[in-house]
């Protein structure tokens, strides 16, 4: 198989099986972006690589995730991220601090505190909240989240094992002390050691986390005999899906859409921009005939019924998009729509990377089918 690469992205495409137990290949297309404000973001001049596998905020201990694998066979709907800190105007301070992310309509706002903990004196005294410290800045990490690990009482938040704040049975040597989050949802604050808020974040969740552990399905010794090695039958495809809950918008992004960052750019109290607006094209030549019976990607909105987002249609559909390449020759129809399915910003260091996916139906998962992918 030959990539003909004619973007400044960084393209690859792998076999995998995609949904309905279908053999697809996998089209990526990443490409990284300067910020600017006020205007459409511009394609970088480093381009950073395609992840292969997660890649964890600390490679030393168990924890939350720095980036998530961008090769997997395919979401059902986008994913928006941000990687950063809450930055407090230059030269100031606060002990509570709102800062919120917009994406299109798509918003998520988040209460930062200064470090706080909780004092109780005993198993029957209420357990109080010190008052927050100031602080500059903070670091948008889900260890700053509600959840944890009680190890008092033994028992862990599921949704975020790595955060702090968890407790099982109100303990003295467990809540005396301890840390509260950093990071909250405004409308559902912690109001005592027995509240139980979802994680606030702006970044990626880990597999084993809910609700992503949950879509994986039953590893039982019925899939043993029957699926393995496919997923179980009910394994759910929103598996892949690894933003927060509230950052995967439904269906996927346009490519245009307004962007606004407040307190969460070390330059910038109030931070506007544009995505950069370009659709990459994409092009599969195959060995042999193509398969008219297996399907392509649709794209548009999420649904819950799978054959309805493999739509063979869409594979004759040139569009008009603006071309994200050269001015080369245009390969010959039926073009393999892209779909921009992953949206990561980095405003510590005024960037951000986009992620196109198409899938291209196959006989088999042999690579030798496919002669040619061409993006342009």
């Amino acid at each position: 198989m030959k990539i003909d690469n004619r973007t400044p992205f960084v393209v690859d495409a792998l076999p995998f099986t995609g949904p309905e137990d279908r053999p697809v290949l996998t089209v990526m297309v990443k490409g990284t972006f300067s910020i600017l404000p006020d205007a459409p973001a511009a394609p970088a001049e480093t381009q950073l690589p395609l992840a292969y596998a997660d890649e964890l905020l600390d490679e030393e201990k168990p924890g939350s995730l720095k980036f998530a694998a961008d090769a997997v066979p395919f979401k059902p709907r986008a994913d928006v991220a941000l990687l950063g800190k809450a930055h407090v105007p230059p030269g100031k301070k606060t002990r509570a601090l709102d800062v919120s992310l917009r994406v299109g309509k798509l918003k998520k706002v988040i209460r930062i505190f200064g470090d706080r903990r909780w004092n109780c004196a005993g198993r029957f005294s209420p357990a109080t909240i010190s008052r927050a410290e100031p602080f500059s800045e903070m670091d948008l990490v889900y260890e700053r989240a509600y959840g944890g690990i009680d190890l008092v009482s033994g028992g862990y938040f599921a949704h975020n094992p790595a955060g702090t704040g968890y407790f099982v049975k109100k303990r003295r040597k467990a809540v005396d002390g301890a840390p509260l989050p950093n990071l909250e949802e405004p409308q559902d604050l912690i109001r005592s050691w027995k509240s139980r808020p979802k994680p606030a974040g702006f970044g990626f969740c880990a597999p084993g986390w809910q609700p992503r552990a949950g879509c994986l399905g039953t590893y039982d010794e019925k899939w043993r005999r029957q699926r393995a090695p496919l997923p179980p039958a009910d394994f759910r495809w929103e598996f892949h899906n690894a933003a927060h809950p509230d950052l995967q918008p439904r269906g996927y992004l346009q490519g245009d859409e307004d962007v606004e960052l407040i307190f969460l750019s070390p330059e910038h109290e109030r931070l506007r921009f544009r995505l950069p607006g370009i659709t990459p094209h994409c092009a599969v030549e195959l060995a042999g005939p193509p398969d008219h019976g297996a399907p392509a990607q649709e794209p548009a909105e999420e649904t819950d019924n799978l054959s309805d987002m493999l739509d063979e249609a869409d594979l004759a559909d040139a569009g008009e998009t603006p071309a994200a390449g050269t001015d080369e020759a245009l390969p010959p129809e039926p073009h393999l729509p892209l779909h921009l399915d992953t949206l990561c910003l980095l405003p510590e260091e005024n960037l951000l990377y986009l992620v196109w996916r198409g899938l291209q139906p196959l006989r088999d998962l042999i690579p030798a089918e496919v002669k040619t992918v061409t993006i342009w």
